[in-house]
């Protein structure tokens, strides 16, 4: 049996039914009921007609039937208010009142009878069974991105096996590079993130060293991988011997660099220039580091002839690497990355409607049997999707934003007076609680619900992404994106979803309803019911405290909005990654990481052609320049590329004359229509006139 999703469905089976069992009333009692649906309810669901006289057009007849597609089957249940409601403001006759209402009671007495009427407990058991969660496509493993054979092979020095000389040294670099200030340095601090990537990378250095050119662990340094040769050493040299000094110690990290990077391809099949170019900052931030207080200047750097050869080698990595992305090359395997896009869709489109939507409704609250799932499951349906969905709604940004998320934890004790007194308030801390950067800016990502924003009022509220820490934060500055709310075809809403993980799902179905509900939801207030999930608070969350700046301000808690389950403490970019990997391959048999999301927006704003301003807008609600969209992320086909100017060229070169006329725009000017005229050949030009004095 078809179960119809939205209005227009319901009307076409009723149409099918009235034909079928009252054949010669059919076509009286169908006129009657499209025109009480199309002229009077569909205005109250927010139809807004075109033409103000009192018959409608064909146009317009046809346009209010589509119309009825977009709205969903539960509006049935508010049919007969807003009938009244449309009666009242349309001035409706005694007697139209008496037969379009009568029509329109029996469309709800039959459609009441059928199992999928939204008021049944048929069809509400129905829409709360969430579908089979089976893997469908095997073991995320066994779908391998590269050619490497086996797991990637580790040979990092662990700390526990460092030194304590070089742990010390190790120490210091690792607070040159993120402390504010640090006597004798010249070169900007940088973001903790980064710095893990470079320690991470100088620790893989140590590792090579030890484990396979056989260096003693108390022999290791930072000066076997980039020389150190200071002033002092070279003041008793004569020229000729510095220079010899310098070429040996030059000859020397070459070495080191080109059997390094020898062993990155022979021991774990590592070829990426994207990889080696991480490698060569490395080496640059050891030398910027032990040369520290050998320079006065930036510029002084490039005076030690050491820093020649590690620029030479950044030049090498550098041109690979733009050859790379101007081949759109990768050591992974894409097309088993990329969704598989029907023509006519985007890859965009194919994760929303094949991923996103069914991980909504796996958060459905019943199991196929009709019975209630572990409120711990509950709340993994709802983290999963709502991961995808700030990935797939929005435009995406940088995963760490979203792995680092907040959310406040307390509020003062006195509501403020903008905020209803029923309603959410979920306040966003003020910024001298919030977390600053070295240059005293707030530096962190906040999600919260307001009712004012940017001077407008929203008397329902929204929720915020208030945005002030990401890579490029620099050069874009600080973004408070609304999160906009969406409306699905089952009368929920995006907002639902947030709400639910936060607070937890309370409902009033079942049988072990011993609760009284008493928190924020006007609506439950007073009302018995149960708990069918308490949201983030199932995952035992660290909850951290942000303390308050001076002894008089108020303690703010916070806490991160994504934990991982049972543990209670944020992902790390890689468990974060993996989730999504997991989730794409049991839906798609594709894996798909939070990185690769920016890649679909990126070639979805191509694909659909959006305007100069609108990539603009979409590289900046992305983080990034219109230039690194189209350079980095964009990943379009050779036929789509070429695409546009083949339509081009069938539509306005190789097209029929009669077509290339009729293809011309119809509001040009008379200064363009000369400007044509003037480009045309006497002969046509002549046949113009004549056609248009025959015309007059």
């Amino acid at each position: 049996m078809q179960v119809p999703n939205n209005l227009l469905l319901v009307y076409e089976m009723y149409v099918e039914e009235i034909n079928l069992t009252k054949p010669e009333k059919s076509r009286t009692i169908l006129n009657e009921l499209r025109t009480t649906l199309l002229h009077h309810l569909l205005p109250e669901f927010g139809y807004v007609r075109t033409q103000l006289g009192r018959k409608m057009t064909a146009n317009e007849v046809e346009s209010a039937i589509k119309y009825m597609e977009k709205l969903p089957i539960s509006k049935l249940l508010k049919m007969r208010q807003a009938l009244q409601s449309a009666f009242e403001k349309n001035n409706v006759s005694k007697h139209s009142r008496n037969t379009y209402g009568s029509r329109i009671e029996q469309f709800l007495n039959w459609a009441a009878q059928q199992i999928w009427w939204p008021g049944s407990r048929q069809a509400k058991l129905k829409l709360e069974c969430s579908p089979s969660m089976r893997t469908q496509h095997g073991l995320t493993s066994s779908s391998k991105l590269t050619e490497r054979l086996g797991t990637y092979r580790k040979y990092i020095l662990k700390p526990q096996e460092t030194p304590p000389i070089l742990r010390a040294k190790l120490d210091e670099l690792y607070a040159y590079l993120t402390e504010p200030y640090w006597p004798g340095r010249i070169v900007q601090p940088v973001q903790k993130s980064t710095s893990d990537e470079y320690m991470k990378n100088i620790r893989l250095f140590l590792g090579f060293l030890h484990r396979f050119q056989k260096v003693p662990l108390e022999e290791l340094s930072l000066e076997l991988i980039v020389p150190l040769i200071t002033e002092e050493k070279l003041e008793s040299l004569t020229a000729s011997q510095q220079n010899k000094l310098w070429k040996y110690h030059k000859k020397a990290l070459e070495q080191f660099l080109c059997s390094y990077f020898q062993f990155l391809k022979d021991f774990n099949s590592s070829v990426s220039p994207h990889t080696q170019m991480g490698k060569v900052n490395a080496i640059v931030t050891i030398a910027k580091f032990l040369y520290a207080q050998e320079v006065e200047t930036d510029s002084d750097y490039r005076a030690i002839p050491l820093f020649s050869t590690i620029d030479n080698r950044l030049k090498e990595v550098s041109l690979e690497l733009e050859s790379w992305r101007n081949n759109k090359h990768s050591v992974s395997d894409w097309s088993k990355r990329w969704p598989d896009v029907p023509p006519g869709q985007t890859a965009l489109q194919v994760i929303q409607e094949r991923i996103v939507e069914p991980l909504r409704w796996e958060c459905r609250p019943r199991n196929k049997r009709g019975d209630f799932r572990r409120s711990f499951l509950i709340a993994i349906s709802f983290q999963s999707y709502l991961k995808w969905a700030l990935l797939a709604y929005l435009p995406a940004r940088r995963q760490e934003e979203y792995r680092k998320l907040k959310i406040a934890l307390s509020c003062p004790i006195e509501r403020p007076k903008d905020i209803p007194p029923d309603g959410l308030y979920q306040p966003l801390p003020p910024d001298n609680q919030r977390e600053r950067g070295n240059n005293g800016m707030v530096a962190d990502n906040y999600l919260y619900f307001t009712y004012n924003h940017d001077n407008q009022y929203y008397p329902k509220g929204i929720w915020v992404l208030s945005t002030n820490k990401y890579k490029t934060m620099k050069k874009y500055g600080g973004q408070s994106i609304i999160i906009p709310n969406r409306e699905f075809d089952d009368g929920h809403c995006f907002y639902d979803y947030i709400e639910r993980f936060l607070y937890g799902w309370w409902t009033n179905e079942g049988y072990k309803n011993t609760l009284l509900y008493d928190w924020w939801q006007p609506e439950s207030q007073g009302r018995r019911g149960r708990w069918l999930s308490s949201g983030r608070m199932e995952f035992n969350p660290m909850d951290t405290c942000c303390l308050p700046s001076n002894s008089q301000s108020a303690l703010w808690a916070w806490g991160y909005v994504f934990v991982v389950p049972k543990c209670g403490i944020p992902a790390t970019a890689s468990s974060f990654a993996r989730i999504f990997e997991t989730i794409s391959h049991r839906f798609l048999k594709k894996r798909i990481s939070p990185h690769m999301m920016r890649y679909v927006w990126a070639t979805w704003g191509l694909q659909i052609g959006l305007s100069d301003p609108e990539l603009r807008s979409l590289a900046y609600a992305m983080g990034h320049s219109v230039e690194t969209l189209r350079q980095m992320y964009e990943r379009c086909t050779p036929v789509e590329k070429r695409r546009p100017i083949e339509e081009a060229i069938a539509q306005r070169l190789l097209a029929p004359d009669d077509k290339k006329s009729q293809s011309l725009p119809l509001n040009l000017g008379v200064n363009e229509l000369l400007q044509m005229a003037m480009q045309l050949k006497p002969i046509e030009r002549q046949e113009l006139i004549a056609r248009l004095q025959s015309v007059t």
